[in-house]
């Protein structure tokens, strides 16, 4: 019996089921030359995407899919990719082809299973093994179009998306629930574009010069492919996607505008980093307030950010100072706002707080998020975290074989069909296999050239700003917070305003009742400088004034195409790692970049980062008046870069870049605890028993990803602070203590070696899980004026989010420094204040045996009794779960924090 998500998704299906013949096109099955290993393959590339190549379901496979029987190669690289925590001790180089797919260039010709030409001019061959495609062009125009084609055909669902996400225009296309409606504000808070910007982004590319115009053609020429495929699977059931007669929408024509909206959202999420001054400022008074003392505030605020902590681990040794140049701050930069007279843009708008949220692309540190979509069938979660990704490339002098090794990959979370599409392209200027995103899959984004790999990891650099403006009235009359002009350089100019109008999708069952749901207009305005608007208030003094947001990218997202197709051009990149560097300089966007080959490893910093005025203040923000502006960008040779460090290896886990490099004014986690460190310690000690072999990094990688970092790292001196007896009775803490310490001298990790379903130390974590609130809260919030609330700190980033990925961007680092600090432990670079017990640490012992009482209780209230055995988080507490984009979803997995696509490399390797 088809019930609950399925009986819905049916609808409409079956009609479409009966038009269906028999049997599919067949398959082109004979011997041919698949191209396998041609065009300077060096070998030794590997990698795997979960759950599987196919995204696209037509009638008959969706109805299948209901009743348990998935398509080909839609999950056929979920097994392997899950399975290999059951050998993150013991994994060889043997079993490596059991847990990374053969990423070489071509097809075997045994592995050919379906050979057919989209166009004139273009061969596209699906192999057996995993359904990837492999496209070989004569010409530039038919290879783009194959790409395009091949992305439709893979993904034409998951495009269609994300295009009306990027162009905040979802609701029309799922229908207007809540949820969407609530995505499409806060897209459009981020990037309020009309049609005719994203068409400006196209011809100002293809008016910029022979590079420009030659990604544009290649954008049209993707685009052709796309509607091709449209084309035929509005005549052929057998190619169109379930889910657009269960929609009951047809989809519509591809253009290369809507490749710039996937890309607009896709960047504004993943690509960027700060727009956090407006809430620094309000927390900073808030903390004043509390403190009675707006210095002793800034201190805390200081301390707790973390601008400079020479502690903090980095990628590169290399210092590379930024912000640079702006001296000591000129308060006639700083705006004196009243925070309690801020409301958001335009009636109806989500709260100030998620509009801010919205715009610097935060994802909640918890199981909650506000990137969720419906549709017919379901909920549809579309959450992008934007700092989850890791890398370790090993130097070739410590590897064996005497070639560098690279374990390395994106982590995006993981959806069904996923987010990702992986491809093999071969034509006129291009030769790379790897993935990118749906809808901007004209280039590979990460994967591999003919002799190199490269892949990347969210950078958050400080890209994006908020100025306040100086409301003005363009007529001359006095200004008031409802004047549609902003004052710069002593002129009145007057702001953009328009209405977004959509005409939401009707329900499936007709139009929804009280036709105020159907149409959705929503005003925006923005500053031709300062970008778009997001709040209205008033100074202390009343003065009327707008904020906005500027993002570096902003308006320009199509740039950063071009570094991309350099990246894709095997004589482009002639020149190993400079050849990279130069490539990567053409991308706008904030990402850390890994480049390995057969003598090098790399890595470089992308950002088109603004170089502020002198006097700014980068965590607060600046008038938007003239004097206060951007003064252009650093040079891209300032970004942090490093090339064969001394010590052997590369590590990134959105850590912080370099020495000198401050954390962006929304960054909060760059102390002395990183989960980058877990990385180091194993390369490190790998490296220490001699050269290491690819499945030595596997380990290092798969090992560190189900560690607790609380338990890892802080709990030996929170363990250490507590001491051995507890000054209170009535609960077993003297118990909980001791499992504590066996979990944290077992490694701390939430992981099930057994496979017996259940963590192989299901107690330690039930007991930090419980813990870690009410400790953090001991220690710092009567003695901060409770500064984490006011300054929206993230305490933890939990395994329970079921995204995959943790442990970025919490409170780790500041109670493992505090501590220190209490425990007479050196500190380089010490805080203005210990915080837990006022600096005692007889107080401080209290606090925290106290706080630990009260983490026994809420246990015990949960588990129902006070016996430390009963007390065990379950598999099922953390594991990952697939965000079903369209066809019923897979089963959820095991916890790891681990990049979603994965790639090993080892030129020359097998």
């Amino acid at each position: 019996m088809v019930t609950g998500r399925a009986r819905l998704f049916t609808i409409g299906v079956v009609a479409v089921a009966a038009l269906l013949p028999l049997s599919a096109d067949p398959a082109a099955t004979a011997a041919i030359n698949g191209r396998y290993r041609q065009f300077g393959d060096a070998g030794g590339f590997r990698n795997v995407l979960p759950p599987g190549q196919k995204g696209n379901g037509n009638a008959l496979e969706a109805l299948g899919a209901q009743l348990g029987a998935l398509p080909a190669h839609s999950t056929d690289q979920y097994r392997m990719y899950h399975d290999l925590g059951y050998e993150a001790t013991t994994l060889t180089e043997a079993q490596l082809p059991s847990y990374f797919k053969d990423a070489s260039f071509g097809v075997p010709a045994d592995d050919v299973d379906r050979v057919y030409s989209p166009t004139l001019g273009v061969t596209v061959i699906r192999d057996k093994s995993f359904g990837v495609p492999h496209i070989f062009g004569t010409t530039r125009a038919a290879t783009m179009f194959a790409a395009g084609y091949t992305g439709a055909e893979d993904r034409l669902f998951v495009m269609d998306v994300l295009r009306h996400v990027g162009r905040a225009r979802l609701s029309e296309f799922l229908g207007p629930s809540p949820e969407n409606q609530a995505m499409d504000r806060e897209q459009l808070a981020a990037a309020p574009y009309q049609s005719a910007d994203l068409t400006r982004q196209v011809q100002e590319l293809a008016a910029s010069g022979a590079e420009g115009a030659a990604v544009v053609a290649d954008m049209q020429n993707f685009a052709k492919g796309v509607n091709a495929f449209m084309t035929e699977a509005l005549l052929n059931p057998f190619k169109l996607p379930a889910e657009y007669p269960a929609l009951q929408q047809l989809p519509r024509t591809w253009t290369p505008e809507d490749s710039v909206a996937v890309g607009s959202y896709i960047g504004g999420r993943l690509g960027r980093g700060g727009g956090d001054e407006l809430s620094n400022l309000c927390g900073l008074r808030a903390t004043a307030s509390e403190l009675g003392d707006p210095v002793k505030a800034r201190r805390v605020f200081d301390d707790l950010h973390f601008t400079d902590d020479p502690e903090a681990p980095t990628t590169s040794s290399q210092p590379a100072p930024y912000p640079s140049g702006l001296g000591p701050v000129d308060p006639a930069s700083q705006p004196k706002v009243d925070c309690t007279t801020l409301t958001p843009v335009g009636p109806g708008s989500p709260s100030l707080d998620d509009l801010l949220a919205a715009i610097r692309g935060a994802v909640p540190l918890g199981p909650e998020s506000a990137q969720v979509a419906t549709a017919p069938w379901g909920r549809m979660d579309l959450t992008l975290p934007n700092e989850m990704s890791n890398a370790l490339l090993v130097a070739g002098a410590k590897a064996k074989g005497g070639r560098p090794i690279a374990v390395m990959g994106p982590q995006v979370a993981y959806f069904v069909p996923q987010v990702l599409v992986e491809k093999d392209i071969h034509g006129p200027g291009i030769d790379a296999r790897g993935v990118s995103f749906p809808g901007i899959d004209f280039y590979v984004e990460m994967g591999r050239g003919p002799a190199f790999a490269w892949s990347a990891t969210s950078s958050g650099a400080d890209n994006t700003d908020q100025f306040v403006l100086r409301l003005c009235d363009p007529a001359g009359g006095p200004a008031t917070i409802a004047s549609t002009g902003e004052l710069v350089d002593g002129q009145c100019r007057a702001l953009e305003a328009f209405q977004h109008i959509q005409i939401a999708k009707p329900s499936l069952v007709g139009l929804p009742t009280g036709g105020a749901e159907l149409v959705l207009s929503w005003p925006v305005e923005r500053s031709r400088v300062h970008g778009p608007l997001v709040a209205r208030g008033r100074l202390v003094d009343g003065t009327p004034i707008a904020v906005a947001t500027r993002r570096s990218s902003y308006g320009a997202e199509l740039l950063s195409a071009s570094g991309f197709r350099r990246l894709n051009d095997a004589a482009a990149m002639g020149g190993g790692f400079s050849s990279f560097r130069a490539a990567v300089a053409g991308i706008d966007y904030t990402f850390n970049w890994f480049y390995v080959d057969d003598h090098d490893i790399g890595y470089v910093h992308s950002c088109r980062c603004p170089q502020r005025a002198p006097g700014v203040d980068p965590n607060f923000p600046a008038w938007g008046t003239g004097p206060w502006d951007w003064r252009g960008f650093i040079p891209r040779t300032a970004n942090p870069w490093d090339l064969n460090p001394a010590k052997g290896y590369l590590t990134s886990w959105n850590n912080r870049q370099a020495p000198g490099f401050t954390a962006a004014d929304d960054q909060f986690a760059y102390g002395p605890v990183f989960r980058s460190q877990l990385l180091d310690r194993r390369v490190e000690a790998a490296l220490a028993a001699g050269p290491v072999d690819r499945a030595a990094v596997v380990r290092a990688m798969e090992d560190a990803g189900t560690v607790d970092l609380r338990g890892d790292t802080v709990l030996p001196l929170l363990l250490d602070a507590l001491g051995p007896t507890p000054p209170i009775d009535g609960a077993p803490l003297p118990a909980i203590r001791d499992r504590l310490a066996a979990w944290a001298a077992a490694g701390a990790h939430r992981r099930d070696l057994d496979h017996d379903g259940g963590y192989d130390d299901p107690i330690g974590p039930a007991i930090m899980d419980a813990w870690w609130s009410p400790l953090v809260q001991a220690m710092f919030d009567a003695p901060s004026g409770h500064a984490i609330a006011h300054f929206g700190i993230g305490v933890h980033d939990p395994p329970q989010g079921h995204l995959g990925s943790a442990f970025d961007g919490g409170f780790y680092a500041h109670v493992q420094k505090d501590l220190r600090q209490v425990l007479g432990r050196p500190v380089v670079g010490p805080w203005s204040q210990t915080y837990c017990g006022g600096g005692v640490l007889a107080a401080c012992r209290a606090a925290l045996w106290a706080s630990l009482f009260d983490a026994a209780t809420s246990l015990r209230a949960e588990f129902g009794s006070w016996d430390v055995a009963t007390l065990k988080r379950t598999v099922a507490d953390d594991q990952i779960e697939y965000a079903a984009l369209g066809l019923p979803a897979v089963p959820p997995a095991p916890w790891i924090n681990r990049p979603t696509f994965q790639q090993v490399v080892q030129l020359g390797a097998a």
